[in-house]
């Protein structure tokens, strides 16, 4: 074994390597590379990250599903914060920590640390979701109202870098997260169609509100008590600017005359609540919004998302026309699934107002006709004879008073003043001095003109229509309203007291077509569904009916 003492002195004694210690010693020293630290080295992998990868090895590991997997790892890692920024993309549909390399774990965990302290920078859309992810799943922030304010943040933070991506998932997943939770239903209120939902309801309440309180059946149309619908109509007119296709505050009508479009829209809904109550198998709402219906929903669809345990069993109301139930851990949503779409139904019926109540009073700028149901126009003309001729009877009196004229009345009141005095009184009253007597014009009893009858009393002439197509000519011959053969059997069939005849046509088309051609007859429907689904003719009518058609 060499001697190590030895071989030392040796090396020490050799001249050139005095040499080179002397050189050494004099030598000055320019800047020299900072040595890194071993977490920034290339390669480098912090002992949590190990932790991270082994958990993807292990026997449970592979066993899990990638959401539990994920959970597991975000738990595992929910303190952790690094120090080696990321430079460059990840792109990941479904991104989770196994499908990031370490380099960009690493600058996950570092661009984790400053989004917490509220530096939001965009590196990566796909760190984004892994973070979301995260909050949604309770890792970072407590589970309940401060999650859901830390998504918030983040989301209208993040909406700089990619609103579309923001808005389409995310906006979704905190409505979820408030159903979830059992929060306030008003913090999801800025995320959901909350004023579509709230239309809706308005509109159900009038419709409920109209059926109820509709005269009994058989009774005749009465006008409506314009005079009370002046707060509804205002909330209806808003509804209807929500839901429908009809930009109806644009409308010029309604820009100059805002209350009698409104009030007349009201009392047209009013009445067509009514009839589609009385004829049609659904209700107004249900025929222009669908039918409310529970339907599954995923929570937190196409979002990584693990629960260690299912969810209790629970009903909770987000708004008046949408609840969430959960069952056995499945949810459903009960409401309205038009996806906040606005009802061309509803709009084409708002123009139809709008434009049938132009004509009435002669309107400055016309509406086109397109070409509604004859029964809805004559529905609407009906009503906007009816206001106008309220409006008329309870037009306020206008008094003009012409003030020139008032030393004439003055002069004339003095003359009657003093044939009016006795003669000791005139006797006692000096004739140098002027009379000190006041004068207080009254304004004469102003005359209130008795409102011209707007509709005519008696019953309408029957006039003829032509036949319908198919239908025997003869047909039209006999019956002065164009009733088809099969419309008339039914008619005198319901006034005869007997069954329905069986016809071609489906009972529903069948009344409608009645109902268009007689409503010039009584301003109303005639024939109406009776509580068990068959057709009934309004007793009321009877005789009108009966008359017209040349049955007596």
């Amino acid at each position: 074994m060499p001697d190590i003492d030895k071989i030392l002195e040796q090396l020490l004694s050799d001249p050139r390597l005095r040499e080179g210690r002397a050189f050494a010693s004099s030598r000055t020293y320019g800047d020299e590379p900072i040595i890194r630290r071993g977490s920034q080295m290339h390669g480098f992998v912090p002992e949590p990250i190990k932790q991270l990868r082994e958990m993807q090895v292990t026997p449970q590991g592979r066993t899990w599903s990638e959401a539990r997997l994920f959970f597991e790892q975000a738990k595992l890692l929910e303190d952790f914060e690094d120090h080696a920024p990321f430079v460059g993309q990840f792109i990941s549909y479904y991104p989770t920590y196994r499908s990031m390399n370490d380099r960009q774990l690493r600058g996950y965990f570092t661009w984790r640390g400053n989004v917490r302290r509220g530096q939001i920078e965009d590196v990566s859309t796909s760190f984004a979701y892994v973070y979301i992810y995260e909050l949604l799943m309770g890792v970072g922030a407590e589970p309940g109202v401060k999650a859901f304010e830390a998504l918030e943040t983040f989301y209208r933070a993040y909406r700089a870098f990619d609103q579309a991506s923001m808005d389409r998932n995310v906006r979704p997943w905190l409505v979820d997260y408030v159903v979830d939770h059992g929060l306030d239903p008003k913090l999801a209120e800025p995320y959901t169609d909350a004023a579509h939902d709230k239309a809706i309801s308005l509109l159900e309440g009038i419709d409920r509100a109209a059926v109820l309180s509709a005269p009994p059946k058989g009774s005749r149309r009465a006008p409506l008590d314009f005079g009370t619908l002046g707060e509804a109509a205002a909330k209806l007119a808003d509804a209807v600017e929500e839901l429908s296709t009809w930009r109806l505050k644009d409308s010029r009508l309604y820009k100059e005359n805002p209350d009698d479009l409104a009030i007349v829209l009201l009392a047209v809904f009013i009445r067509l609540s009514r009839h589609y109550a009385r004829t049609h198998n659904q209700g107004l709402v249900e025929t222009l919004f669908g039918t409310r219906f529970p339907l599954r929903h995923l929570m937190y669809a196409s979002a990584i998302h693990y629960e260690p345990a299912p969810h209790p069993d629970c009903v909770f109301e987000l708004s008046a026309t949408r609840r969430y139930l959960c069952k056995n851990g499945s949810w459903a949503c009960d409401g309205y699934h038009d996806g906040g779409a606005k009802s061309a139904k509803l709009g084409d019926l708002a123009r139809a107002v709008d434009r049938q109540l132009r004509a009435a009073i002669d309107f400055p700028a016309q509406l086109k006709d397109r070409a509604e149901p004859k029964y809805l126009v004559k529905m609407i003309d009906a009503e906007v004879a009816d206001y106008l001729a309220y409006k008329e009877a309870h037009r306020p009196v206008v008094v003009d008073i012409d003030f020139s004229k008032l030393a004439q009345i003055r002069a004339a009141a003095s003359i009657t003043q003093e044939a009016l005095l006795v003669d000791e009184e005139r006797e006692d009253t000096p004739q140098d001095r002027e009379p000190e007597a006041s004068f207080v014009a009254e304004p004469e009893a102003p005359f209130v003109a008795e409102p011209e009858p707007t509709r005519e009393q008696g019953r309408p002439e029957p006039k003829t229509s032509p036949a319908p197509s198919g239908s025997d000519p003869q047909d039209a011959i006999k019956d002065p309203f164009g009733l088809a053969a099969e419309e008339r059997a039914l008619v005198e069939a319901l006034l005869a007291g007997r069954q329905a005849p069986v016809a071609k046509t489906s009972a529903d088309l069948l009344v409608d077509a009645i109902n268009e051609k007689l409503f010039d007859l009584v301003g109303d429907t005639v024939v109406e569904f009776g509580a068990g689904g068959a057709p009934e003719l309004i007793e009321d009518y009877a005789d009108d009916v009966r008359e017209a058609l040349g049955l007596g």
